[in-house]
């Protein structure tokens, strides 16, 4: 009955029970500091980054770094850390430990390195998986000083055109095309002059986005502070009282913020186009999420020269020469957990026989759902609240991807390095809704909906010298699962004609599509391949073929889905990594890399990055 009458009176005296927030806070810093573990070695260094050495364009030797194939004899002895995948939340992980002098071994399923970041060659064309353009890659920005700190400064960010992103809206043969300018000032003109009569709700737009630059720290802040304190302040409204913006727009999907705005159909459609970089349907997408989207890209997007591979590249002989290794073929088929309930390694299934690995920490970069719901023991999963996150926030949605290979250079062809979004109809959520509704059968004969398109040769100033008189086209479009399931127990290049008969189908009508936006590519086709969900799941370890892991819906930044998705589990000695923990996409899973190092090195690895920027933009005032 007392508790219940303070509990009620510190809830009508919000100041003071910040103070006493504050109080918690402050003592809570000072145990950790005087008992937790001793802090490791800073990870980060300016004497780190040394000048771009000459591209290395040789096939054989790239693959002598990006596909070294696991034998047991390899395996380091006395191993601190072993990752479970390659992407580059793994990597930077791996990078960042092994600076702070711990012996690190990185595990891959497939023959490559680098999981998203990794690039295939067939038939004399170069394609990319998954990096299609980064923002914030300028000098000087924490971004690029993170990924110039994992790579050594090795890999060259190279400047996409100004026109990073067009938007067509309508039919290809007749569609109207809306250029995303970057530069917030040049991007706020262009829109003027393509929506005259919707000047108001640009700027308030445009507001709202500035409104929400540094909110998200509101899902980061969750991330650190102690659970049952986020679960508190969540409950009482207090933690919006100290993330205002993050409370306003975690839950306002980006469709309702617009709508608040305007009826135009068109302005609203132009304004939401980049849902598809995380994948919800604008009505299921948060502002905030939106905000992080636009903000990233509108200074400009970069591509890096010779593709997303050269990050892997330069990535793993850093880890080498601190004892480390990255291995590929090693399927990781279970997380080893000893009889006190800790996790102690991982056993790599191979036909030649189970090998166990031993290691002080198990760092998973293969998702949550992957690493709870198929690596772990299942007694021991579904006591974690992570296996129970994944029915409430369930996984994204995943892609078909057409990968197209073409006879002409890109001058020739008049590509350019910009990316083009191609969406059929203003109310992209019905057609999209109804695209995905349809049987794979009825998808084979219709049109598609909504395309990403990119030329990936046209953003890479090294491909001519590469791959002469050619260029590369890749196309993504959305897709349902379960459209394949009828096949996901065959092996990859054996799932029959039906099969491929279905998938390529879609791949032309999509090719077509693309042809009708640019017609000099007409009779230029040489090279085809159609990637399906099952294709995402093979190559990439994608349990439903999902592009960006955990879905990012409205339910996934809230304080307490986000103070569960924090590198360091329930489970003693296994943490996760990759944009299951912070956000998708190629810095959400970075930025992920460095705090599931900081987690381990007891090291507040976030201050010693912001102490390296201003080091360097120091220098760079004085230059």
């Amino acid at each position: 009955m007392v508790l219940g009458k303070v509990f009620e009176y510190l809830l009508s005296s919000p100041s003071l029970l910040i103070t006493l927030f504050l109080l918690y806070v402050f003592v809570y810093c000072l145990s950790l500091m005087f008992s937790g573990p001793k802090p490791g070695p800073n990870p980060f260094s300016a004497q780190w980054v040394k000048p771009p050495k000459d591209l290395v364009t040789d096939h054989a030797a790239r693959n002598k770094v990006l596909k070294q194939r696991f034998r047991p004899n390899k395996v380091p002895e006395n191993l601190d850390a072993v990752i479970i995948g390659s992407g580059i939340g793994g990597l930077t992980t791996a990078v960042l430990l092994a600076r702070a002098g711990k012996k690190v071994l990185v595990l891959e399923q497939h023959d490559q390195a680098g999981g998203c970041c990794h690039t295939f060659v067939d038939k004399g064309f170069a394609f990319d998986t998954g990096i299609h353009y980064v923002g914030k890659m300028m000098e000087g920005n924490e971004t690029r000083i993170l990924i110039d700190q994992v790579t050594e400064g090795q890999v060259v960010w190279v400047p996409m055109d100004e026109t990073y992103d067009t938007v067509v809206l309508g039919h290809p043969t007749k569609g109207k095309r809306f250029p995303m300018v970057a530069g917030k000032d040049k991007y706020i003109q262009t829109l003027e002059e393509l929506f005259p009569s919707e000047k108001e709700a640009i700027h308030k737009f445009m507001q709202i986005m500035q409104d929400n630059k540094g909110a998200f720290i509101g899902v980061l802040a969750a991330k650190f502070m102690p659970k049952p304190l986020v679960r508190i302040l969540a409950k009482t409204g207090i933690y919006g009282i100290m993330f205002p913006k993050y409370w306003k727009y975690h839950k306002k999907s980006i469709k309702q913020t617009l709508d608040d705005l305007t009826d135009n159909k068109d302005f609203k459609a132009v304004m939401s186009y980049l849902f598809g970089d995380a994948g919800p349907l604008p009505s299921q997408l948060s502002t905030l999420m939106y905000a992080c989207l636009l903000n990233h890209y509108l200074p400009g997007a970069f591509y890096p020269l010779g593709g997303s591979s050269e990050i892997v590249y330069q990535i793993i002989p850093i880890i080498e020469r601190h004892g480390g290794r990255v291995l590929v073929d090693a399927p990781v088929s279970q997380i080893i957990i000893n009889e006190n309930g800790r996790a102690v390694g991982v056993r790599v299934h191979k036909s030649s026989g189970d090998c166990d690995i031993y290691a002080k920490k198990v760092i998973s970069d293969a998702g949550i759902h992957n690493t709870f719901k198929y690596l772990l023991p299942k007694e021991i999963a579904q006591k974690s609240v992570l296996y129970h996150l994944l029915e409430n926030v369930g996984i994204s949605i995943s892609n078909m991807t057409v990968f197209v290979g073409l006879n002409g250079s890109n001058e020739e062809l008049g590509l350019t390095a910009g990316n083009t979004w191609s969406y059929f109809d203003a109310d992209v959520e019905r057609a999209c809704e109804n695209y995905v509704a349809l049987t794979l059968e009825e998808a084979a004969e219709a049109e598609v909906p909504l395309m990403f398109i990119s030329f990936p040769s046209a953003k890479d100033p090294s491909w001519e010298t590469q791959y002469p008189g050619k260029s590369s086209a890749l196309l993504i479009t959305l897709c349902p699962y379960d459209w394949f399931t009828t096949w996901e127990k065959q092996n990859c290049k054996h799932r029959g004609e039906d099969y491929v008969d279905l998938k390529e189908r879609i791949g032309k009508q999509m090719w077509l599509q693309c042809q009708q936006l640019f017609p000099k590519l007409e009779g230029k086709l040489e090279y085809m391949d159609v990637g399906t969900p099952l294709s995402n799941k093979h190559y990439l370890g994608a349990p439903k073929g999902e592009m960006y892991g955990l879905n990012n819906s409205l339910s996934r930044f809230t304080p307490e889905v986000s103070m569960e998705l924090r590198p360091q589990t329930n489970i003693p000695g296994l943490y996760i990594t990759g944009q299951d923990v912070v956000s998708c996409g190629f810095s959400g899973a970075l930025f992920a890399g460095a705090i599931t190092a900081e987690s381990i090195l007891h090291r507040n690895v976030k201050t010693d990055l912001a102490n390296l920027t201003k080091e360097v933009r120091a220098k760079m005032k004085t230059e």
